[in-house]
């Protein structure tokens, strides 16, 4: 699956280390098991909701099976559908609140108004008289807050094809195995007017700032953590050596 160089999973890095993108292209992609699951139960969701169950449960149709993902076979276990029952449990509710008919499944947003590397694909859509929700679904126990970078480009691809300036944007994580004193689902309210600002004064700037001649690498524990490219990043390394010295 080809990705986006300004990937909006890693826009909370290379906002911040605008070197990161084209240095992480001199790494080859690896993930490990926790992310080939997460990438399975997306499926496993994407599969249900878009009717491809032949009128089965999820536990009928995937329990137990094993499916090649990544470089692992991975073995779908009562956890795994429970966690994607859950975000299907909360789409089916957002649809009647909502009134509508179907949701946008693995939706491909780009903005090239903002920049052309800059697209993604959204986990779900929904859309209504003047309300545009973006439901991502995080599989992980790392806690994962509603307004991030990543949902917030998820929002600002689909306003711009499918919302106006009256739009109220809500982004909403649904993790059913991470902790977190909201509960495992939560969600950020936006006006769009607001979303568009952030797109064209912090987001627009970020992107460009990673397409310099001479790269700037920042670093940031946060950052540095899941940065896919620390293991050549020179930056990250000194900084390593300095703790150590410490």
């Amino acid at each position: 699956m080809a990705h986006a160089l300004l990937s909006p999973s890693a826009a909370k890095i290379w906002m911040s280390c605008p070197g990161m993108p084209k240095l992480a292209q001199q790494v080859e992609y690896k993930v490990g098991v926790p992310a080939a699951t997460g990438t399975l139960i997306h499926e496993m969701v994407e599969t249900l909701l878009k009717g491809r169950l032949q009128n089965l449960t999820l536990e009928e149709y995937y329990l137990g099976s094993t499916h090649h993902v990544e470089d692992f076979d991975i073995t779908v276990d009562q956890d795994m559908v429970d966690c994607a029952k859950v975000y299907v449990e909360y789409i089916d509710k957002r649809m009647h609140d909502l009134d509508i008919a179907r949701p946008l499944i693995e939706e491909k947003v780009n903005m090239p108004e903002i920049h052309n590397e800059l697209w993604g694909t959204a986990d779900a859509i929904l859309l209504s008289k003047n309300h545009l929700e973006i439901v991502d679904l995080k599989s992980g126990k790392w806690a994962v807050e509603p307004d991030n970078p990543q949902l917030r480009i998820y929002a600002l691809g689909a306003l711009s094809r499918y919302g106006n300036e009256d739009t109220q944007v809500q982004m909403t994580i649904v993790q059913p195995r991470g902790w977190h004193k909201d509960g495992h689902i939560r969600s950020y309210y936006i006006s769009a007017i607001n979303l568009v600002e952030w797109g064209y004064e912090t987001l627009k700037p970020a992107a460009e700032a990673c397409f310099e001649e001479i790269p700037t690498y920042n670093y940031s524990e946060a950052g540095c953590r899941w940065c896919n490219a620390k293991s050549i990043c020179n930056t990250y390394n000194s900084k390593k050596r300095e703790n150590v010295n410490v």
